[in-house]
């Protein structure tokens, strides 16, 4: 078994965007746009906010996050747009309540997925909240250094996110 913290960006990225389709697939989505769309989005601002949490946009920052966009896009954006995805997360740092809201906030499309699982005793949630926390390590190490801030965001995010997955019940047997 591969466990979803041991694969590269670019396979954490097609694990999070599978598990959300295939929960669309199953008729757990009842949003207004596509599934694919709420879990790009929310990557993407997840991803941003710590690629720019330290005013800093590395080029191999930048690296992981251009594999993480073509990975569920199928095409690779250039530098320029690469920074622009990045820096309108940081409008999202600058809102201390927006922030917050984001950190604490479940996407919807995870909540179908965890619909899914505790409908069916599956475990996709707690895979998908296990790549969002390898491709937020894989952004916080590319440059080499962490700020504080960065720490807090993927720390609070994720925590946030375990603590549905407990809360549901869906999360996975220790190994």
């Amino acid at each position: 078994m591969t466990f979803p913290s041991r694969l590269p960006p670019h396979d954490l990225a097609r694990l999070v965007i599978d598990a959300a389709e295939q929960a669309g697939a199953e008729g757990y989505w009842t949003g207004a746009h596509p599934i694919h769309d709420d879990a790009v989005r929310h990557m993407v601002r997840f991803l941003g906010l710590l690629l720019a949490g330290d005013d800093d946009l590395a080029a191999s920052e930048i690296e992981v996050y251009g594999r993480v966009f073509e990975a569920v896009s199928g095409h690779r954006p250039g530098v320029d747009e690469l920074r622009a995805a990045a820096m309108e997360s940081v409008e999202l740092a600058s809102d201390p309540d927006g922030l917050h809201a984001f950190l604490m906030e479940t996407p919807a499309y995870l909540a179908s997925v965890l619909e899914m699982d505790r409908e069916r005793g599956t475990r996709n949630g707690d895979q998908v909240v296990t790549a969002l926390s390898g491709l937020g390590l894989a952004i916080l190490t590319a440059d080499g250094h962490a700020t504080p801030e960065e720490d807090s965001i993927i720390t609070t995010h994720l925590n946030h996110l375990r603590g549905e997955l407990d809360r549901l019940g869906v999360t996975a047997t220790e190994v």
